[in-house]
């Protein structure tokens, strides 16, 4: 059986100063992403007509999505082999949050030799399905970012994902619909694999519905769940239950489980409490690089 660690966030003199760390990153304003990339030639399968208008706010939350992206976020320091974070963020599937999500945490995870890539999947935006759509951008996603690892100085092989709230459902959507890839296909892209090298989901949210609608792979990747107990909005109860469900299927698991700060504890620069020290516990899961 695979140990599944529990990590009980208290903050002591090391992780005041991670938060400190955290707050300081997180008062910089990142430039734009240092590269944009549509995720699908032409309209996304599936475009449901009317196509709505997207629209933005000031703290960068996006609504009526139609149309995703990959907003890609280099280190400054140009290395080859670097692992890769992308982050969907949350929202409920209404908006995007990738101001609070993505933009926050760009300098923190950069000055780590981390490339950051949000993912602006489809929200809900008529009578389209939000879950199925987002589903197959973050597939699309990955195999997209693996194709241009080399452009980009990313290690195939160490390509994670994060989910906060909505963006949690994505990614457990992911771990029961992965790939590795179909070696015979004609299309590249078709042969690079949707599998993520490790997970982060952050608050994880049920979309109102039970653990067992969220079924997982086999041999699933190493999944760090971030959860408060006083969460009203995605319980700790659930993301416990997720984690048994990866456990079941050989997975290992890091809980980083912390008494209090809502639905909002892991925001970076932005609440405080416990639940900013998560980076100090997640950081150290993202796999160092092969021995050639």
């Amino acid at each position: 059986m695979r140990k599944i660690v529990m990590t009980f966030a208290l903050l002591a003199s090391c992780g005041t100063c991670l938060a400190e760390e955290v707050k300081t990153q997180a008062s910089k304003i990142p430039p734009q992403p240092d590269v944009t990339l549509r995720l699908w030639p032409g309209d996304a399968p599936g475009l449901v007509l009317p196509q709505p208008k997207e629209t933005s706010d000031e703290r960068l939350s996006l609504k009526s999505v139609s149309v995703p992206e990959l907003w890609v976020y280099l280190p400054k320091h140009p290395e080859p082999h670097r692992p890769a974070l992308m982050i969907c963020p949350g929202g409920g599937f209404g908006h995007l949050a990738m101001g609070l999500h993505v933009r926050n945490v760009v300098d923190l995870f950069n000055d780590k030799g981390v490339v950051i890539i949000g993912l602006k999947y489809r929200t809900k935006y008529g009578k389209n399905d939000p879950a199925k759509d987002s589903l197959a951008d973050c597939i699309q996603a990955l195999r997209l970012i693996r194709s241009h690892a080399n452009e980009w100085g990313i290690d195939p092989k160490r390509v994670g994902v994060q989910g906060y709230s909505a963006g949690g459902t994505v990614c457990m959507n992911l771990l029961g619909n992965f790939d590795t890839g179909n070696p015979s296909s004609t299309d590249p892209l078709a042969r690079e694999s949707s599998r993520p090298d490790f997970v982060a989901l952050m608050c994880p949210w049920p979309y109102q519905k039970a653990a067992t609608a969220f079924p997982m792979k086999a041999n699933p990747p190493p999944v760090f769940i971030a959860s408060a107990e006083d969460d009203k909005i995605a319980p700790t109860s659930f993301a416990l239950e997720i984690a048994e469900a990866l456990k079941k299927q050989g997975g290992t698991v890091t809980k980083f489980i912390v008494p209090t700060g809502g639905h909002g504890a892991f925001h970076v620069g932005v609440s405080t409490g416990p639940g900013q020290a998560w980076p100090q516990s997640f950081l150290p899961l993202i796999p160092k690089p092969k021995a050639p």
